[in-house]
Order: C-alpha cells, then sequence, then structure tokens
C-alpha cells in the first residue's frame, strides 16, 4: 500500500511537473502568437456625384462586385433596390484609406444615364456619397490565409449555432466535457460508426495550434490537459474567438481557407457579419470536414449537411419555425469557384506588385496584413473581360481563323489620374500565365504616327492641319547598303494631300516624307515626351511603327493625347494602411506637361477625323455620334499584330491582337482590335458634346491647298482648328475688295512680319505669346472702332452686297485691279477620295 502511494506520489508529481512544462509552452506561444497574414486588395471605392455619367448595368454590376443583394425593401447594410429608375442603397460599414465610414442608406435617379436627386437617409442633398470598397484578393499565394475577426464583431447566431453544434456545454465545462464524451459514444454505438467526436471546442482549438491531426492516444491526452489549462487561463469569449478565426474551412491549390472571417468572403463574398442564417449554417457544417462538404464538388452533400445544421438551429430555438422553412428551402447560393479566386485580376495585380516592391518586402506583403488599395474599377474590368474573350472567339469563328490560336491584351487608364481601371493580359482573363499587356513586346505599326504629326503641329510657323504634305514614293539607302521604300497599303501614291488628311488615312508615305523632314530625332523627342521610355531605334522604319511597346506602354502614350498634353503615369495603387486601417501611406498622381495643349488638340482633332472619316469610322455603326471619340487603328506586317488605341472625353483604351507564335493572323488594325475595342466603349457611359478648344485655338475655313477662305467674301471649305500663331495665306478667289487696306499698312501687317519671324523648333511648354496677343487684339480694336467711325460719317445705304468702292491712288487702282484678276481664278481640284483601309508600314 506505502509502494502504490509512492507510486500515486511520484506520478502526480511528474504529472504537476508535465503540467507545468505544457502551461509554459501554452502561454507562451498563445501570448506571443500573431497571425501572418497576406496583403488584402480593395478596388476602388464606386462614389456616387450629382450630375455623374453612369449606365445602369454598369452601377449594377459595381453592385455585384460588392455582393450587394437587390431587395425589395432594404433590410440591412449590402442591400439594394430600384423602382423605376430610382435606387436605393444601403452601404455598408467600410474603413477607407483616409477613415472609417458608417454604413449609411443613400437613395438617387439615374436617368439618360445620370445621377440625379442624391440624397442622404433623412432626405439631404449630397453632391457625393462613396460605397464600400469590394475585396479583390490578396497579394503572394499559398499558405495559410485568414481574416481574423474580433469577438465583438462575431455575429451572435454564428457564436450560438456553432457551440450548439460542436460543444453544447462550451459555457459550463473547463475544457474537457465528460457529458459530451458520453453523448458522443451513446450516438456512436447508436449508428454503427463514428458520427460525433466528443471533443470540445477548446480541445479542437488546442489540436489546430499545437498538434497535427494524426489521430492517438497521446495526442488526445495531451488535449486534454492543455484544454484546462487554457480554459484556466483565458476566458471563453478569448477561446471561442481564437476557434472561429483558427479552424481550417477549406482549401484553394496550396492556400488553406482558415477561419470563419475569410470563408465568409471565400465562399459567399459578403463579409461574416453579412450573412443570412443559411450560409452561417453552411459555414458551421463545413467545420466537421470542409473537403468532404466542399460545395462546390459535392453540393448534395453540402446542402445535406447545411439543413442538418438548420435542424439544429430550430431545435435550439436561435431561429422560427417559419425561418426555417425559409431557409432550408434556399440553394446553397455560393460564389462562382472562379469568383472565390485568391487573385482573380492576375494582370492587374502584376504590375500592382510593381508598384508595392519600391516601399514594401515581400515578407511585409505575405505576413503583415497590410491593407492595399487600388485603382481597379470592378465593373470596367468585367466589361474589358467579356470584350477580350468573347470578342477573339468571335473573330476566330467569322474569319476563319484557326480556333484558340489568337490572343489579346487590353489595359483602359482614366485620362485625368492616369488610374488603370482596367487590365487583361489573356483571352482567358483569370488565367495568371504570361501577361501580355505588361510584357507582349510588339510593334505597334501606325499607333506610331500620332508622333510625328504632334511634332509637325508644334511648329505652327510651319505646319498645320491643313499644310500639304507630299505622298510620294521614297527611296532611302541605308549605311548598310539596304533599301528602305515604304509603300501605301493600296500600293497608290495620292500627290500633295493636306496633313489631316495623310493622318485620317495613314498614309505612310506622307508621314514618312513629314517625319524626315522633321528629324527623327525630334520624333523621338516628342514620343519621350509623350511618356514612351522604351527604346526607340534611330532608323526612318521608326516614323511608320518599328518599334517595340506593350499595350501598356501604348496606354501611358495615347492618355498624353487624351488629356490635353500632360502625361500621368499610369497606376494602379492609391494608398496601403496596416491591418486596422491605420499608418496610411498614400501615393500620389505623378504628373509631367509634355506637351502644349494647343498643338495637343490640333491633335486630337485629326484623330477624331480618324474616327468619323478614316481607318476607324467603322465604329460608329455602334458608338454614339455625339460623343467625341478618337482613336489610330495599326497593324504591322504580314498582318502579325492588329491594334487600336484610342480615347473618349474620360477614358483611354488600348486592344491588341495577334498570335503568341507571331504568325499572320489576317486581321488590320480596323477588322481585329478595333471591334474589341468599340465593343468595350459602348458598354462605358461618357460625356456627350464636342470637346472644348484650349486658350490659344481659332477654327478657320480653308480650301484644298489649305489657304483661308474668308467668309466676308465667299462660302464653302473645310473649317479646322488652327493655332493662334499660325499665319494662313489668304485663298486669292476669296481675297474680296478690302476698301480700308491702307489703313492696315499704316498699322502694319502683321503676316508680313510673320513671315519674317524665325521657325524655331518647339519645345514643352511652348504656347501663345501673350504680349503678343495683347498687341494684335489692341490693333484690331482700334481698326474696328476707326471702320465704324467711317461708316457714321458716310451713312452707307443696307445691302447685301458689298458696295463698289473706286480706288483713288495708283496703288488702290493696282490693288484692285489685282483682286479683280484673281477673283475668276478656279479652284483646284478637291480631296483624294477615302481609302477602305489603313496603310501598313513596310
Amino acid at each position: 500500500m506505502v509502494r502504490l502511494g509512492l507510486l500515486a506520489l511520484v506520478g502526480g508529481l511528474v504529472l504537476v511537473g508535465y503540467m507545468v512544462y505544457l502551461d509554459v509552452q501554452l502561454r507562451e506561444r498563445l501570448d506571443s502568437r500573431q497571425y501572418q497574414l497576406p496583403a488584402r486588395v480593395f478596388a476602388r471605392p464606386l462614389v456616387l456625384r450629382e450630375g455623374m455619367v453612369m449606365r445602369p448595368d454598369e452601377l449594377e454590376a459595381e453592385f455585384e462586385a460588392l455582393n450587394y443583394r437587390e431587395q425589395g425593401t432594404l433590410s440591412e447594410p449590402g442591400h439594394w433596390s430600384r423602382e423605376g429608375m430610382d435606387y436605393r442603397v444601403w452601404r455598408r460599414d467600410f474603413v477607407h484609406a483616409d477613415g472609417r465610414e458608417p454604413a449609411a442608406v443613400v437613395s438617387f435617379r439615374l436617368r439618360n444615364d445620370e445621377i440625379s436627386n442624391l440624397r442622404g437617409e433623412n432626405g439631404e442633398r449630397l453632391q457625393k456619397f462613396r460605397l464600400d470598397a469590394a475585396n479583390i484578393g490578396t497579394l503572394l499565394g499559398g499558405g495559410d490565409d485568414r481574416n481574423p475577426v474580433r469577438f465583438a464583431d462575431i455575429p451572435p447566431l454564428l457564436a450560438n449555432t456553432l457551440i450548439a453544434v460542436e460543444d453544447q456545454d462550451f459555457l459550463q465545462h473547463f475544457g474537457v466535457s465528460p457529458r459530451g464524451i458520453a453523448r458522443a459514444m451513446v450516438a456512436n454505438v447508436k449508428a454503427g460508426e463514428v458520427v460525433q467526436g466528443g471533443s470540445t471546442i477548446t480541445q479542437q482549438l488546442v489540436k489546430n495550434i499545437f498538434f497535427d491531426h494524426k489521430p492517438s492516444l497521446w495526442r488526445k491526452f495531451n488535449e486534454a490537459l492543455m484544454a484546462v489549462l487554457m480554459e484556466l487561463h483565458y476566458e471563453k469569449a478569448y477561446i471561442l474567438q481564437e476557434y472561429i478565426n483558427e479552424v481550417w474551412l477549406g482549401q484553394q491549390g496550396s492556400r488553406a481557407i482558415y477561419g470563419f472571417g475569410l470563408a465568409s468572403e471565400f465562399y459567399f463574398q459578403k463579409p461574416l457579419d453579412t450573412l443570412e442564417p443559411h450560409q452561417i449554417a453552411l459555414l458551421v457544417g463545413l467545420a466537421k470536414g470542409a473537403s468532404y462538404y466542399n460545395p462546390w464538388r459535392n453540393p448534395k452533400r453540402a446542402l445535406e449537411r447545411r439543413n442538418t445544421v438548420l435542424d439544429v438551429m430550430l431545435e435550439q430555438e436561435l431561429i422560427t419555425p417559419e425561418q426555417y422553412q425559409t431557409y432550408k428551402a434556399k440553394p446553397l447560393e455560393v460564389a462562382s469557384a472562379g469568383a472565390a479566386a485568391q487573385n482573380p485580376y492576375p494582370a492587374f495585380t502584376e504590375r500592382l506588385l510593381e508598384e508595392l516592391r519600391p516601399f514594401y518586402s515581400y515578407e511585409e506583403l505575405r505576413t503583415a496584413g497590410l491593407r492595399v488599395y487600388t485603382t481597379l474599377a470592378p465593373s470596367v474590368q468585367k466589361i474589358a473581360e467579356d470584350a477580350v474573350s468573347e470578342g477573339a472567339a468571335k473573330l476566330e469563328q467569322d474569319r476563319g481563323i484557326q480556333k484558340d490560336s489568337l490572343q489579346a491584351a487590353t489595359v483602359l487608364l482614366d485620362n485625368h489620374s492616369g488610374d488603370v481601371l482596367a487590365m487583361v493580359g489573356d483571352r482567358r482573363p483569370h488565367y495568371p500565365g504570361f501577361n501580355r499587356a505588361l510584357e507582349a513586346r510588339r510593334q505597334v505599326g501606325s499607333l506610331i504616327k500620332p508622333a510625328v504629326f504632334l511634332t509637325a503641329l508644334e511648329r505652327p510657323h510651319q505646319y498645320n492641319l491643313a499644310t500639304l504634305i507630299d505622298d510620294a514614293p521614297i527611296r532611302i539607302e541605308g549605311d548598310n547598303g539596304e533599301i528602305w521604300m515604304p509603300s501605301n497599303f493600296d500600293n497608290r501614291a495620292h500627290g500633295q494631300v493636306p496633313l489631316y488628311v495623310a493622318l485620317e488615312k495613314s498614309y505612310n508615305l506622307a508621314t514618312a516624307r513629314l517625319g524626315l523632314d522633321l528629324g527623327l530625332e525630334n520624333v523621338r523627342q516628342t514620343l519621350r515626351r509623350m511618356g514612351v521610355q522604351a527604346k526607340l531605334p534611330r532608323v526612318p522604319a521608326m516614323l511608320l511603327g518599328a518599334v517595340e511597346l506593350t499595350p501598356f506602354e501604348v496606354a501611358g502614350m495615347y492618355q498624353t493625347i487624351a488629356n490635353e498634353g500632360e502625361h500621368v503615369e499610369p497606376r494602379t495603387l492609391l494608398a496601403v494602411s496596416d491591418a486596422d486601417g491605420e499608418q496610411v501611406q498614400q501615393f500620389r498622381r505623378r504628373a509631367n506637361r509634355g506637351v502644349d495643349p494647343v498643338p495637343a488638340y490640333l491633335l486630337r482633332f485629326g484623330m477624331e477625323r480618324v474616327m468619323r472619316e478614316g481607318t476607324g469610322r467603322s465604329a460608329y455603326r455602334r458608338l454614339p455620334g455625339s460623343v467625341a471619340f478618337a482613336g489610330k487603328t495599326g497593324t504591322t506586317n504580314d498582318y502579325r499584330d492588329s491594334w487600336f488605341a484610342g480615347f473618349s472625353p474620360g477614358v483611354t483604351a488600348v486592344v491588341w491582337l495577334g498570335r503568341d507564335d507571331n504568325e499572320r493572323t489576317s486581321l488590320t488594325g480596323a477588322t481585329g482590335a478595333l471591334s474589341i475595342w468599340t465593343e468595350i466603349m459602348r458598354q462605358l457611359p461618357h460625356r456627350h458634346g464636342s470637346i472644348e478648344p484650349p486658350r490659344g485655338v481659332e477654327y478657320k475655313p480653308v480650301n484644298a491647298r489649305g489657304q483661308f477662305m474668308n467668309p466676308e467674301y465667299c462660302r464653302g471649305g473645310t473649317e479646322l482648328p488652327f493655332s493662334y500663331e499660325t499665319r494662313l495665306e489668304p485663298a486669292p478667289e476669296c481675297a474680296g475688295r478690302d476698301r480700308w487696306r491702307w489703313f492696315r499698312d499704316l498699322l502694319g501687317d502683321d503676316e508680313q512680319q510673320q513671315e519674317a519671324a524665325p521657325r524655331e523648333e518647339m519645345t514643352p511648354g511652348w504656347g501663345v505669346d501673350p504680349r503678343e496677343q495683347q498687341r494684335r487684339e489692341e490693333r484690331e480694336r482700334q481698326l474696328q472702332e476707326q471702320l465704324r467711325q467711317d461708316d457714321e460719317m458716310q451713312q452707307l445705304p443696307e445691302s447685301e452686297d458689298e458696295p463698289l468702292q473706286i480706288p483713288q491712288t495708283e496703288e488702290e487702282q493696282l490693288q484692285w485691279q489685282l483682286e479683280e484678276e484673281q477673283q475668276g481664278a478656279p479652284e483646284e481640284e478637291g480631296e483624294p477620295s477615302p481609302l477602305e483601309e489603313e496603310d501598313q508600314w513596310p
């Protein structure tokens, strides 16, 4: 007996010593434990503004990205309703980069694609209302992933359901439940198999933190001891919180889904506190075996398990019988497996990581739980994805191209901010492979031509939109003996054509001659000022597109034109904060004035004519004619690459189509990429009306020779914009009989003075000289005042015809005779007929 007593004492001391050891291990682990959380990425929040242009389908796509549900009557945050064109939305609480915004209700009207009557919950008028931002994934996938929640944020129904299903004695036991073990044994005997476990929630938490899942008596023994120790040191609320954050609820490749916070987003794309009872029931059911009850692979099994949990919820009076019948009849309602991807926008995320890496280490992005706020617009991204994948398949079918041989990429930017609204790098948009939007360097063909014409238009004393350019054959022998002889798409030369026609019809010969006259280096510097940093060859073929750029680089170049000559560095990153939304780092817009607004506007006008009269005109069959679209097609040799780059008043979009093996596609820019670009632009909202010209631009009518047709003396001609610095030669047939020419001679002939002005190279920041403009306006004012006074003195009778003035001096007689002779001069032939398609560069 003594010996047994000693053995018991020794055994007790050993057990106590072992428990002390376990206690030290337990407390060190729990007190110092920090979750390793990958950075969470958020789309840009939609900001509703009074007068904002917005299409109903675009608005509802934003709601879908946020996983807002349409309800007849709003009952909780995350719901929206619609009656006719009147909307009501209940915004969720959200922590933005500039602070938290609480849940709130807004109402507005959406009529004729414009938001009006924007009002708050109490009827007060609002100028803007910001929704929460959609969670669009996490960075640097693989490993454990979770979205921890605090006990105060856990829905009571979830906590009570977990206790009812997993551990009904949770609030009474001290880590181990003998009654629970006995209940499990009875249930297992009745079923003839293991249908219920006896482990408490505390034991399961210990197992998840400290042990693997291999069954053994030694593990169960340690679980029981540590569960008792955990109950001694920590409150029930903390234990339940940690279990809710720690339980394994799914797998996606190498990414493990831990905790109900992340599982809610993974399966339903909703925050945990917005789940409905039947959705809570499914997640609680998954705790028993997330793989076995996977709702995508085993939907029938998952539905049965969910309904079993609903049975328990009814039994424990957590829901009413009416609710039970309603929720049991509902389907699973899980999101699509693709929507649950950790990185559903791989092309966009790749660029985002490039912008983050100078500021954050790999370890910080993978473990620190950072909140990353981005520029991605979910509704625009969906439009781009659908247009690319469906457009490529349709082109293959309609044009007899081998199935799945075409690849595509697109980039969309906000003109003013440079924000990347959408990016697609593969015709399978969610495929995380080769990102053609960022990495595919392909020759751009005619997309380079606007830089040539812009270089010319920056020299207003020498070139304007009406300047005649010689579209004639050209032959250049290089230093190595190679001959460069470009040709037009139709293999014809068109002679003297106005500059805007050469751009509109994409004439290669005229562009090449113009570029060589301007100088290759000047054109290269223009490209640099437009934002192109890629390698630019110093060969004449560069003028016609022998330049390799990515769609992302092309988008940056065209954004400069769309933004009145101000280049804004394209960006995906807006701000980063810590896991609590604090310690925020903002990333500002970075802009540079590379081109003056006047030549930028003149170029834009020419590119608008490309859409109206030139190689892009087929787009207006599907686009609203009241929107000022501008753009340029691009096709490379043997139809290897099909490009279109263009913009509306608000958005720049670039589309590339081609094959990864660089083989022939049989598509030009107009027959290929333009169709996808048009489909994207057709679905976006746009500001209607013409673009307001900047200060320093005036419209004048000119004839086919580029001569000014004075509307006082004749009608007709083509109305074009010109810089105030441009001095047009008057059309002889429109000279008229200027009875006050002697007065202008006395004040000084501006045209003669301008002819004597040196033709300087334009530099960034070039514009109208305000002092010269002021002097000119003063002279014109004095002239008009003198004419008015003289008319009053002579009291000339009113007449539609200009009264005949007899010249008094010998000089006036000679001038009068010259003008009479010029009146009868016949006009030259008009503009050449348009081509059906753009030119290729050779």
